[in-house]
């Protein structure tokens, strides 16, 4: 996928990285003014929300029901802003989207921007810079690029790793990850036989979770598999016919170690035929099919690197109002227990949201080089929160505003650009700030396409 003559070596602003975060760094970058480049190490984009989906559309709102996370995040999923992510009420839908439709409008949105460039199959395999500043990146099928301001879009923060740049992985103390999981469909399922027929709202989908996970508990007892998930949990597809199963755990997963994702994908198509040998005891999955396994490993959790400030999970849960807010996030403190005991969940009290500060996209090892995935400076418990896509896309538009302005007006340098610039150029695209605003000197906005 490539919108841009080939040949093209100089750019404002780089982005590595074309999962939720990066798509949406790009987008607004571009849209902000600055001729843009995306990289992308696979032959396709979506990162996991496409490759290792959950279904689920996770919690964007504050608790009276206020979206603070508008911007392109709407544009990706329009239908889930009719509803509330806060009504808990047992009719209420469980908004949910369909990997393929997330793909196409990433296609669709990128391939909208006379200023952006989308290379796949590139990754970035070495880069070069003078002090602190990056200065280009060449990839990994011999292609290099330059550009004046850098976004670490990768899950992992491997272009931060590239840098040099300090990081953290895993819990405090003995460095353990989030569990991942390896996430399947099935569909062909005789709704009829559920106690409840329509598993699309909270209520029905409860009481598919109680049947499945007493069939499931039952076999677990007698040995039929080992996955130490204590539960069956699943979302229904919009179309309200088919479910993808978020329904297993394998520990001990680090991303960036050569074939730990591997091995993983071994463990969990074992843990997938387990239980979808459970599952079709049940009346309702008698006829069921298996629709897809995914291809990729559904990992949580990877480099965290070191900003200017490090958010933590009482930064979360004590709903922090940040003077350099640049973003917002509604999402749970979500712990998949590295151990593979239950997991923890904890709402955000209160307002139901926080900020996350300039700072923590900042990367402190750089001057031009902003963080706009889930590898954003955050704790392991802060980071359990933001890595959902609510968060990220909120994220990677931030970080794609001020590497844009950062190439305008100082010539890369993240930490010469005013918060409240950023949060003017955000408000102009239409998502939710909260903060003085001011405009840049000489703003003018964007070029028109």
């Amino acid at each position: 996928m490539n919108n841009r003559p080939k040949q093209e070596t100089q750019f404002e602003v780089i982005v590595a990285g074309a999962g939720a975060g990066g798509v949406c760094a790009a987008l607004s970058a571009a849209r902000t003014g600055a001729r843009t480049l995306l990289l992308e190490k696979a032959r396709e984009i979506g990162g996991t929300g496409v490759h290792s989906p959950v279904s689920l559309i996770c919690k964007f709102h504050g608790r009276d029901h206020r979206p603070i996370n508008i911007g392109i995040h709407r544009e990706l999923f329009p239908h889930a802003y009719l509803h509330s992510t806060w009504d808990k009420r047992a009719t209420a839908p469980r908004l949910t989207y369909d990997e393929k439709e997330l793909a196409a409008a990433y296609r669709r949105l990128l391939a909208a921007e006379a200023n952006l460039t989308v290379r796949t199959g590139c990754g970035v395999a070495g880069l070069s810079r003078d002090g602190r500043l990056l200065c280009g990146v060449q990839c990994d099928d011999g292609s290099a690029f330059d550009a004046a301001s850098f976004v670490d879009a990768t899950a992992d923060g491997n272009l931060s790793a590239l840098a040099g740049c300090r990081s953290s992985i895993g819990r405090k103390g003995d460095g353990a990850l989030q569990s991942a999981t390896l996430v399947f469909a099935m569909g062909g399922i005789d709704k009829a036989r559920l106690r409840v027929p329509e598993f699309s709202t909270r209520g029905g989908l409860q009481s598919l979770w109680n049947e499945l996970t007493a069939l499931y508990k039952e076999a677990k007892a007698r040995g039929e598999t080992q996955n130490p998930k204590n539960s069956v949990v699943c979302f229904p597809y919009p179309d309200g016919e088919r479910l993808l199963f978020n329904a297993n755990e394998v520990v001990g997963v680090n991303p960036v170690e050569p074939g730990a994702e591997a091995k993983a994908m071994e463990t969990g198509r074992v843990f997938v035929e387990e239980l979808f040998a459970i599952l079709r005891r049940h009346p309702a999955f008698a006829e069921a099919k298996l629709e897809f396994v995914a291809a990729k490993m559904g990992i949580r959790e990877g480099r965290r690197v070191l900003g200017d400030y490090t958010l933590t999970q009482e930064d979360c849960l004590g709903e922090a109002r940040f003077g350099d807010m640049v973003a917002a996030c509604a999402y749970e403190i979500d712990i998949h227990d590295p151990d593979g005991g239950p997991t923890r969940m904890i709402d955000i009290p209160g307002s139901g949201y926080y900020h996350i500060p300039y700072r923590s996209l900042i990367a402190a090892d750089a001057d031009n080089l902003l963080l706009g995935s889930r590898c954003i400076s955050g704790t392991h418990e802060a980071h359990s929160s933001y890595r959902v896509i609510s968060g990220v896309s909120a994220i990677g538009q931030a970080a794609g505003t001020a590497a844009a302005l950062a190439a305008c007006y100082a010539a890369g340098e993240a930490r010469a650009i005013k918060p409240a610039w950023i949060r003017h150029v955000l408000r102009e695209q239409v998502q939710f700030v909260e903060g003085s605003v001011e405009p840049p000197p000489d703003w003018k906005g964007p070029p028109l396409a």
